[in-house]
């Protein structure tokens, strides 16, 4: 049984700190990240700790601890760094951080701004102004102009519009991680590796003042570490001059992975050089690391086995490394294996089996919530409370669609899509700490079989066909970095840091809320204005990724899980829903079996972009040593601190690179 959490009453004043704080934090990142020097865009990001697509590892909060421990010793503001006032200080940077980085307010979302700039007339038709600003109005931001020369009134519907679409699934989120906070913070106990990793740094900063501070040694040990092994990677990007010790510069990928191609075999999968994602995977329980690699070496064996005995993907061996992912025909995308599809269905199977197995739980909320019960739980909002604000977030979401000129199927799509994508990837992230990039493989599909089962690659003729492709890779199924799925993990991240910090989860949920709602405004705003003054035209890809509607997104979504009608790929959907609906409960029976929820992340291009296998491999084996030698308690008590140690000594160096690149290429203003 977990220690009650400490009663203490949020005030006013504490309201209106993190609502300043949420402000200028907001509009400080979004500044940064756009001007951050293009050199410096992968590694040597704040935003991004590690950028290795699906990880998002937010910087912000562990830029803050980081100063809070410089802070903290200074006697006046001793006493108000306490664990409650950190744990604040974490939920308000973690909310805003999801909605100040690289890919929001920027990347396609400043990209979509610009798209009647390159699309044609015919295609733009479809679009009203109140989504897409005129093209007028669009090359006034694209150029910089001033603030004085945009006409800010014909903006205001368009940020209203594009908040409201944040906005109304934030509603969804608190509602949806509400209902499920006490299954999954206090029976199920996910580990949530990413807050843990927050909490260990939150313990040492708090412990740093104290004369019986026990993991000093481990906890400086990492930072020194995530100095030293990190500072080459910044060094090799920023000064010519400095020996490539690492071959950076040689077949590496932006987010560190060395690029492995042989002309006479199908080898797909790189070498990640950057340390920390090493070290991050420490965290992950040792049988889901185990399982992801065993997962990749099916994958492995099926790729060569079609390869070798069948002939299949033979065009591989003609692509460079990424092609072997990316281009078609590849196995991800065509027959025999189309694991694209076949990890559609796994998030499809996912899902019902998830509420199948939790359905007792849920039908007690339902009857808390609705009917008369006796049993009573204490949580941050009432089970009616929480069922309510779901339904009706959904029900003001479908609304806000229909009202925006989308066909009422479309409206009630993308919302249902939405939340069956984040329900599950935020049990990933719960129990692995990262998880896919869904835009390019997972949403798309329940989309596309729920509303064009039979179109392939159509003419833009209405609205549904311009825009729905845009806001399911952009918003609705792109990384959490993007809106939708931030707002989510904001808020559980919230309830897990309640629950290890034993701090009131109500107070918590407030401070969240009101960062997630204030930084969704402020960021959309920070926006135009910067753009205004600065103008588009001066970032090039990946910065701001403005294209015309029909490239980029709107290729991505027709192009996966297939580049085909969806309906031909129903027969891998299916293999894949009842491959994880079948192996999911008989691993809640055997616990020995290798958990299929690591097969969504082994069987998708993040493995084979980014590498994720050798890091997993790596910590199962370190991780498995090191229990066996020392236990648990050699684990918690040094390998944690050191992990937390590690990550904020990557912090420091991160923005002390981030701010040489100012001065070495300052931005272009």
């Amino acid at each position: 049984m977990s220690e009650k959490p400490v009663e203490e009453k949020l005030t006013v004043k504490t309201l209106l700190w993190a609502a300043i704080l949420s402000i200028v934090l907001t509009v400080f990142w979004d500044a940064f990240t756009l001007l951050l020097p293009r050199v410096a865009f992968c590694t040597q990001n704040v935003s991004n700790l590690i950028p290795a697509f699906g990880v998002e590892l937010m910087g912000i909060p562990f830029l803050m601890f980081l100063f809070s421990m410089g802070l903290i010793r200074i006697r006046t503001l001793r006493k108000h760094l306490t664990t409650t006032n950190l744990s604040i200080l974490y939920a308000t940077t973690l909310a805003v951080a999801y909605f100040a980085n690289t890919s929001l307010p920027w990347g396609y979302h400043a990209g979509l701004i610009f798209t009647r700039i390159f699309s044609t007339e015919e295609q733009m038709k479809y679009v009203p102004e109140f989504i897409v600003p005129s093209r007028d109005v669009a090359l006034l931001l694209y150029r910089g102009v001033g603030l004085g020369v945009v006409p800010w009134t014909t903006l205001i519907p368009e940020i209203i519009w594009h908040f409201l679409l944040m906005a109304l699934f934030g509603g969804v989120s608190i509602g949806l991680a509400s209902i499920f906070r006490r299954q999954w913070m206090d029976v199920e106990m996910l580990p949530f590796p990413q807050v843990l990793l927050a909490y260990t740094c939150l313990v040492n900063v708090e412990s740093s003042v104290k004369p019986n501070w026990s993991s000093k040694m481990p906890f400086l040990i990492g930072m020194l570490f995530g100095v030293l092994l990190v500072a080459p990677v910044s060094a090799v990007t920023l000064f010519p001059w400095f020996p490539d010790i690492l071959m950076w510069r040689t077949n590496t990928c932006g987010h560190g992975a060395h690029q492995l191609t042989f002309p006479d075999i199908p080898w797909h999968l790189p070498i990640p050089k950057y340390i920390p994602l090493y070290v991050f995977m420490l965290l992950i329980p040792l049988h889901l690391l185990g399982s992801i690699v065993f997962y990749v070496l099916v994958m492995e064996i099926a790729v060569f086995t079609s390869f070798y005995a069948f002939g299949y993907y033979t065009s591989m061996l003609q692509q460079g490394f990424c092609g072997r992912s990316w281009c078609l025909p590849n196995f991800f995308s065509d027959p025999p294996l189309n694991l694209w599809s076949v990890n559609t269905g796994n998030m499809l199977g996912l899902f019902v089996i998830t509420i199948l197995m939790q359905r007792r739980y849920i039908l007690d909320t339902l009857k808390a919530a609705f009917g008369k019960t006796s049993k009573t739980q204490e949580e941050p909002i009432s089970y009616r409370a929480s069922w309510l604000i779901l339904l009706i977030s959904f029900a003001l979401l479908t609304m806000f669609f229909i009202t925006s000129g989308f066909s009422p199927w479309a409206s009630i799509v993308m919302p249902l899509v939405g939340i069956i994508t984040w329900f599950t990837f935020a049990q990933l992230w719960g129990r692995l700490g990262f998880m896919v990039s869904p835009d390019e493989t997972i949403a798309p599909g329940p989309t596309r079989l729920l509303l064009w089962p039979t179109l392939s690659w159509p003419t833009i003729t209405s609205q549904d066909l311009a825009l729905v492709p845009y806001i399911t890779e952009a918003w609705i199924g792109h990384q959490s970095i993007t809106g939708w799925g931030g707002s989510l993990y904001a808020v559980l991240g919230s309830y897990k840091m309640a629950s290890l910090a034993k701090v009131n989860p109500r107070n918590l949920l407030k401070i969240t809320v009101i960062s997630l709602f204030i930084s969704m405004f402020v960021t959309k705003i920070a926006q135009e204005v910067l753009l205004s003054i600065v103008g588009a035209s001066k970032f090039t890809f990946p910065t701001i990724k403005a294209t015309a509607i029909d490239v980029d997104r709107w290729g991505c979504f027709w192009g996966r899980p297939r580049p085909s009608p969806i309906v031909e790929a129903i027969p891998w959907i299916l293999v894949g829903f009842i491959f994880m609906v079948v192996m999911r409960y008989l691993y809640s029976r055997f616990l020995w079996l290798p958990d299929p929820l690591a097969a969504i992340v082994a069987w998708d291009w993040v493995t084979t972009l980014c590498g994720i296998w050798l890091p997993a491999l790596v910590a199962y084996v370190a991780k498995y040593i090191i229990l066996r030698i020392g236990g648990s308690k050699l684990y918690e008590e040094q390998v944690v601190p050191f992990v937390g140690g590690f990550i904020i000594g990557t912090t420091l160096e991160i923005f002390v690179a981030a701010l040489t690149s100012y001065a070495l290429f300052p931005p272009p203003i």
